[in-house]
């Protein structure tokens, strides 16, 4: 199982920060029926078209947003909170309010996506993001491995200009291996103000060639040495995100 996969073994707050699969690991983790009650939120922005099939909270009250929130985990076992509806996407809570609805719900496991990618596979943050609760007991870095071999482009690229700077290459240059390691290990990376323990989760996998590059990537990340405690590799997308391959380093 998912939840297994990635190392999820009691409540708290989770944050998935990266490319190429972070709603559908959240989506996927609340359809598996999480041990504890789930509130999804952001502390960036998500399309509303992902969070409709949730109970919703729209508040950017925090006592207000924080009372319907309890009321309604009285009653389901999930719920999500965003401040406001913005054109087609819903903008996330403070940062700071996560932490105190934490610290008010020790019980529930709170999912926030923590940076956007425009719809990329691959990315690096900017120097303002991604943005993580001080409570975040895990942070999951997603990259999707499907950026194998696809020419490097801003069609595929969140932050073109900081993902060349880091992995050395020009665009139009193939994506190799090598490449996605470096983004998940480089100081300014994905994990760049990770908290809490850190799980690499590579979605997108099709194939002995993945499964291949999977397993050379997990190796450099071992001999990094950076913090990160397990490669997860994933099937499907949606609510169908499964593990495929896990690699504890």
């Amino acid at each position: 199982m998912l939840i297994d996969a990635i190392g999820l073994k009691q409540p708290g707050v989770v944050a998935c920060v990266g490319a190429g699969g972070k709603t559908s690991l959240i989506q996927s983790l609340v359809a598996a029926g999480l041990r504890w009650p789930i509130v999804l939120t952001t502390t960036t922005k998500m399309f509303y078209r992902q969070i409709t099939s949730y109970p919703l909270v729209v508040t950017d009250n925090y006592g207000t947003g924080a009372a319907k929130v309890m009321q309604a985990l009285a009653k389901q076992q999930q719920v999500a909170w965003f401040s406001r509806q913005k054109g087609e996407k819903v903008i996330g809570i403070p940062f700071d309010w996560v932490d105190k609805l934490a610290a008010a719900l020790p019980d529930a496991c709170i999912l926030v996506e923590a940076d956007g990618a425009r719809h990329c596979l691959i990315k690096a943050p900017s120097a303002q993001e991604p943005v993580i609760p001080v409570s975040t007991m895990r942070t999951i870095g997603v990259i999707n491995i499907s950026a194998l071999e696809q020419p490097l482009s801003s069609d595929n690229t969140h932050r073109l200009e900081l993902v060349t700077q880091i992995i050395n290459k020009q665009p139009g240059e193939p994506i190799t291996w090598q490449d996605i390691a470096r983004l998940a290990v480089h100081q300014q990376g994905i994990f760049q103000y990770a908290r809490g323990s850190k799980v690499l989760l590579l979605s997108g996998s099709d194939g002995q060639a993945d499964r291949q590059a999977a397993k050379q990537i997990a190796g450099y990340v071992k001999v990094a040495d950076v913090g990160i405690d397990r490669v997860v590799v994933t099937l499907g997308y949606g609510v169908a995100m499964q593990p495929s391959e896990v690699y504890m380093l």
